[in-house]
């Protein structure tokens, strides 16, 4: 980190020290001490002091499945329960609805009482936080400029899906960290650290899958099958605990559930179709057609994913900063595809952002989308639906929600359809850097994702 206030570049435009803008440099370091002070104060108090003294509802879920799997007890119990009685009639704990196999990482909280459980899982969550972000940091750039840096602070840690991580108590943190090593790992060209990384990532949540598909279109080989190889073991030593018939009866059942579908706090493709084209128990949307909405789910995804694989078609030096771009579109595309996506998801979507903001201080053709962008960040980094209970009751706001109204709740998926047609069709005049062009790299001629867009 450069302390010297001498120039910095932002939109690709060095801003060079002028002794007639003193006073312009001495207030703008004051704004950023104040920027630092309520990042520092909002990080602790919703990061910190919040999750202590409330309830976290889904890691109760994980408690009860590592309880369960030390006694031998069936751990989805709670979810045959949960939907079998309806949301409405359920009165039991949040069930656990992960894979098999995750709850064998979770056993070890088994062995301590609730409290301890949930005082270490707070622990455990920052830690996976902010060692995700130094290697997320590591990855996408050698050096910084004290300006970048306090961006970066800024970004990452006002952001209210990493808060609502914390205090529903939820894995997205370790998801996050793990999904960051493997950019790490991808940029420092060691594949086979980058598959495991993947391959545990893709054990939690199946949605992560998608980065090791990814891995295979790139023909990063050993990035791939080292992850495959991981998932395979994995299963095979979940089999000396459960059977195959639960792992095929698990993936049908959780195929075959819709209840979420239209929840209000899904920010998916799934989400927004099925709010606006389905009547469910949460809303009810401008029509009734479930087979409509399951034909624009599968048509809006297959088209989002065949357009990425596209456009990832070509092969780069794995220190181009072109991998970054792709990378974040890998981790959007997983986000708009996934069956299910709420907020504390988009904890992942740090990632695309620290590349976003890397993107904003050298790429000069950035401004043409810095207000939609803006946008975007603001509502993902500030907005939770106002049915989660901080405005409206849930009773009253959500349920039977009708007509054109339930797109309040897609606010949320517009600003991560914002971020995705940024990574996917903004030009890319960036700083590329190879190994033989020093720690900053050089600069490359226009590259545009938009000639794939033209090609089709």
């Amino acid at each position: 980190m450069t302390s010297e206030l001498h120039k910095m570049t932002i939109f690709g435009i060095e801003i060079a020290r002028d002794p007639s803008d003193r006073w312009v440099w001495e207030h703008a370091r004051i704004l950023f001490f104040l920027l630092l002070g309520f990042t520092a104060f909002n990080y602790l108090y919703n990061g910190l002091f919040r999750p202590l003294s409330t309830e976290k509802v889904d890691f109760v879920a994980y408690y009860n499945a590592a309880m369960a799997f030390k006694h031998g007890l069936p751990i989805y119990d709670h979810m045959i329960r949960f939907f079998q009685e309806g949301i409405f009639d359920y009165k039991g704990p949040n069930p656990y609805v992960y894979p098999p196999g995750f709850v064998i990482l979770l056993s070890p909280l088994a062995c301590l009482s609730f409290k301890q459980a949930s005082l270490f899982w707070i622990l455990l969550n920052h830690i996976f936080f902010f060692f995700g972000l130094i290697l997320l940091i590591k990855a996408i750039k050698d050096r910084y400029s004290w300006v970048e840096w306090i961006t970066l602070i800024f970004v990452c840690m006002n952001f209210t899906p990493l808060f609502m991580d914390y205090l529903v108590g939820q894995c997205n943190t370790l998801l996050f960290f793990l999904i960051a090593a493997g950019l790490y790992f991808y940029r420092a060209n060691k594949g086979v650290y980058a598959g495991i990384a993947l391959a545990l990532a893709t054990m939690i949540k199946i949605i992560p899958g998608l980065l090791l598909a990814y891995m295979l279109w790139k023909r990063q080989y050993r990035a791939f099958f080292s992850g495959l190889i991981l998932l395979l073991l994995i299963t095979l030593y979940s089999l000396l605990f459960f059977d195959v018939d639960l792992y095929v009866w698990y993936f049908k059942f959780m195929g075959n559930q819709d209840l979420f579908n239209a929840y209000h706090d899904n920010h998916a493709l799934t989400g927004f179709f099925s709010r606006f084209l389905v009547h469910s128990v949460w809303t009810k949307g401008m029509f009734n057609s479930p087979g409509t909405a399951q034909i624009a789910i599968f048509v809006s995804s297959a088209l989002m994913l065949f357009f990425l694989f596209y456009v990832t078609r070509k092969r780069y030096d794995h220190s181009d900063d072109r991998n970054l771009r792709e990378y974040s579109l890998v981790v959007l595309t997983m986000l708009l595809t996934s069956k299910m996506t709420s907020t504390p998801y988009l904890v992942m979507l740090l990632i695309p952002l620290a590349v976003l903001v890397h993107e904003l201080f050298q790429n000069k053709p950035v401004t043409r989308w810095i207000f939609p962008l803006g946008a975007a960040y603001g509502m993902l980094a500030v907005w939770y639906p106002l049915p989660a209970g901080k405005f409206l009751d849930m009773d009253i706001f959500t349920i039977y929600m009708r007509g054109p109204q339930v797109h309040i709740f897609s606010l949320q998926f517009f600003a991560l359809l914002v971020l995705w047609l940024y990574f996917a069709f903004a030009p890319f005049p960036i700083e590329t850097r190879h190994p033989s062009d020093g720690a900053h790299g050089k600069i490359d001629q226009p590259d545009k994702h938009n000639d794939s867009i033209r090609a089709l």
